[in-house]
């Protein structure tokens, strides 16, 4: 069946055993596409949603895109909640609501998928056009509304500012083996992460997943 409750479900099945990985998703680093190992936190919702029978859009900003606002009265078990509008920003995060107030993520902070009470979420939404088992009702049209000054008008997300990633990689350059090389980074909490891929793909280090022994596995050139 394709039930709200399918998804949460499979999220909840990740608890204790995914780690948290920029641009991990169910289909790269060497995961099992069954019960994947390595995500962010746009490809867990993805990955929840596929597995409940679902298919949405990867990346916070196409998720947004993909969705219209609703209430936090309207929320639902298995819709979604998005840290910043439109889906970017100097970095951007997603969940999917579990009921009760509960927000289940794939989060950078305790490297993995945890479910709690959290206000990180500002902006409530649903996906368009999908067709739950356990709710016929068809979404209302999709509208992202701004307000300000207690004035409410609807816009698009500037297309300028579109980013394909979760957490809103940026290109910084770096002066590697006395060469400059463009790598992956991440701003966040007052520090520069960088992205694991982005050094593999700069011939710097090797980066594979045991799954025998389930466990990341980097080695340097």
């Amino acid at each position: 069946m394709k039930t709200r409750q399918d998804i949460l479900n499979y999220a909840k099945s990740l608890i204790g055993y995914t780690n948290y990985l920029m641009g991990a998703k169910w289909y790269n680093y060497n995961n099992d596409s069954i019960k994947p190992k390595l995500l962010d936190c746009s490809g867990f919702v993805v990955w929840a949603y596929k597995m409940a029978g679902f298919s949405i859009p990867d990346g916070t900003y196409h998720q947004w895109q993909a969705s219209h606002e609703i209430s936090k009265d309207e929320l639902q078990i298995g819709d979604i909640g998005i840290m910043g509008q439109g889906g970017i920003g100097t970095f951007n995060h997603i969940g999917i609501y579990a009921g009760d107030g509960k927000w289940i993520h794939c989060n950078y902070s305790r490297n993995g998928v945890t479910l709690e009470k959290t206000n990180i979420f500002k902006y409530y939404r649903r996906f368009n056009n999908l067709v739950f088992e356990d709710n016929k009702a068809k979404p209302p049209k999709p509208s992202v509304k701004i307000k300000d000054d207690n004035k409410t008008s609807t816009t698009k997300p500037n297309s300028q500012n579109k980013k394909e990633d979760d957490e809103m990689i940026e290109k910084k350059e770096f002066l590697i083996n006395n060469k400059k090389t463009k790598l992956d980074t991440i701003f966040k909490e007052n520090k520069n992460y960088v992205s694991l891929q982005s050094l593999k793909d700069a011939g710097v280090l090797n980066a594979s997943y045991d799954k025998e022994h389930k466990i990341a596995v980097i080695t340097t050139k």
